[in-house]
C-alpha cells in the first residue's frame, strides 16, 4: 500500500507507556489467559452513568410523516434530567441481575468516578457480587483509586505525608533513622523498606474464594463488561 516502517520526524503529543505499565499489561493479559485455559468463570466488574433523557443528535425518522405527526420522531424533553451511576458484574452469560446497584448522582459533572468511593464499593461487592458467584471466579477490575486502596500494613509514607508521621511510621516499623535527618532521607528510608502493596479488595475477593486481576491504568478495553 506504499507505506514504510521509520522513524517519525514529528513531535508526538502522547504519552509513553512506561515500563511499569507494559509489565503490568502483560501480567494481566497472561493471568486472564491462564484462567480461561483453566476453565475459572470470569467476571468482569465496572460502573457507568445514565440520566433519564438520555438520547442522541441523530436518529432515522419516517420523512413520509410531516414534522407534527408524533410518528415524525421521538418527543425528547429539554436537558439531560436526573443522572444515575450503574455498578454491575458480568460474565460470558451476561449481565449478573443480582448484581447491579443504581442511585442517583449528587455532582452534575459526567465523572462518575467521584460519585463512587471505597467504602460503598466494598459495601456493593460484599453484599451483591460475591453472595451470588456460585463457583470459584476470577473478578477483574479496573485501575480505579478504590479498587487499589493498599491496606493498612502495606500504607508506606509519600512526598504528601507530613514529617512528624513519617517518623512515627518509621518507629512503628522499628526502622532505624539519623537524629536530624532530613525530609528526604526519611522518605528514602521508608521507599527502601516498604512492602509490598496488597489490596483491601482483594483480600476480601480472596477470602471468598476467588481470584482477583487487577488491570493496568490506560486500558479500559481489556475489560470485556465494556
Amino acid at each position: 500500500m506504499g507505506f514504510r516502517y521509520k522513524t517519525s520526524q514529528r513531535k508526538m503529543y502522547m504519552k509513553e507507556e512506561t515500563l511499569d505499565v507494559v509489565c503490568r499489561r502483560v501480567n494481566a493479559l497472561r493471568s486472564l489467559r491462564n484462567h480461561q485455559e483453566e476453565g475459572r468463570q470470569m467476571v468482569y466488574v465496572n460502573e457507568t452513568w445514565f440520566t433519564t433523557w438520555m438520547h442522541h443528535r441523530k436518529e432515522w425518522v419516517d420523512t413520509t410523516q410531516p414534522n407534527t405527526s408524533a410518528t415524525f420522531s421521538r418527543q425528547v424533553h429539554p436537558g439531560e434530567g436526573e443522572r444515575f451511576v450503574v455498578e454491575a458484574g458480568g460474565t460470558h452469560e451476561g449481565f449478573i441481575d443480582e448484581s447491579f446497584l443504581c442511585y442517583p448522582a449528587k455532582n452534575k459533572t459526567r465523572d462518575y468516578h467521584g460519585e463512587m468511593n471505597s467504602s460503598l464499593f466494598i459495601r456493593w461487592l460484599t453484599s451483591q457480587l460475591l453472595p451470588v458467584l456460585t463457583e470459584p471466579s476470577v473478578v477483574v477490575l479496573d485501575n480505579i483509586p478504590y479498587h487499589s486502596q493498599l491496606t493498612k500494613e502495606t500504607r508506606c509514607p509519600t512526598t504528601g505525608t507530613r514529617k512528624v508521621k513519617i517518623v512515627k511510621w518509621l518507629e512503628c516499623h522499628s526502622l532505624p533513622f539519623p537524629p536530624h535527618a532530613t525530609y528526604s532521607e526519611l522518605l528514602l528510608i521508608c521507599k527502601e523498606n516498604r512492602h509490598e502493596p496488597r489490596y483491601t479488595v482483594d483480600e476480601i475477593i480472596r477470602s471468598w474464594g476467588h481470584e482477583v486481576i487487577q488491570l493496568p491504568p490506560t486500558h479500559p478495553e481489556l475489560n470485556a463488561i465494556r
